[in-house]
């Protein structure tokens, strides 16, 4: 399944899947540090709009991108119980930035691991032309040299409002296949299963390709905190990269 269909299968649990309330207070406060000033930001994967809501609470200008219409009708929903009104349509990394140009564009959850290699670098060529001189990129990522060597299937198990969430990988020689099987609780055999390719980009690759498109200071962080990322331990990537003058 492609990303898009994926994402439109997923979208009417997955706030409940990254537990939305609990990482909307973790965001707000990263992001104070990560964008002390207050700037014009787009976000590119925006999902169900949790690093949008935190961008705007904290005071920013923010313009929401997601290949998923689905996710952008339960982000902009989502928006009005928290008091904030998301500026979001459909949209890829180019479509950002072709449309206007950021002081800093992110792209958080996960979001590049749905790119190809050679979509990835023609994505970080967008931000290149889509953020300011001086401006900032923010990038997520999973480690996936630790998933691969943990090899590890099942990712994540989570229940809510009587539905199971289990996510869970398939390791190929290349990438990886990612699933969602969401039940509920009463009616388990009444399952969604849903499958989408994750291709598992190293920090060396990515910095690579960063530097190729001008990217420079660049800080890697296996937390928002941007500290202590560990290949070999953490399970995040976070990577704060500018671009030159």
């Amino acid at each position: 399944m492609d990303s898009k269909n994926f994402y439109n299968t997923i979208s009417p649990f997955y706030d409940k899947m990254i537990d939305f309330n609990k990482n909307l207070d973790l965001r707000i406060s990263a992001y104070k540090n990560i964008f002390p000033n207050k700037v014009k930001i787009a976000d590119v994967g925006c999902g169900t709009g949790l690093d949008s809501i935190a961008l705007l609470k904290n005071g920013h200008k923010v313009r929401s991108y997601d290949i998923s219409p689905e996710m952008i009708k339960t982000a902009k929903h989502i928006s009005h119980n928290y008091n904030v009104k998301i500026s979001a349509q459909v949209g890829s990394f180019s479509e950002a930035a072709s449309r206007s140009t950021y002081d800093a564009i992110i792209s958080v959850g996960n979001t590049i691991a749905h790119l190809n290699k050679k979509e990835l670098d023609e994505a970080l060529s967008n931000c290149y032309k889509g953020i300011k001189p001086g401006g900032q990129l923010f990038l997520h990522i999973l480690n996936y040299k630790l998933i691969k060597k943990e090899n590890k299937r099942i990712n994540n198990i989570a229940v809510k409002d009587n539905l199971a969430i289990i996510r869970l990988y398939d390791f190929f020689k290349d990438d990886i296949g990612f699933n969602i099987l969401s039940f509920s609780l009463d009616k388990p055999k009444e399952f969604t299963l849903v499958s989408t390719t994750h291709y598992p980009h190293t920090s060396q690759y990515i910095l690579r390709l960063l530097k190729k498109n001008g990217f420079e200071k660049v800080r890697l962080g296996g937390n928002f905190a941007l500290k202590d990322f560990d290949e070999e331990k953490s399970k995040d990537l976070f990577i704060l990269a500018e671009r030159s003058f």
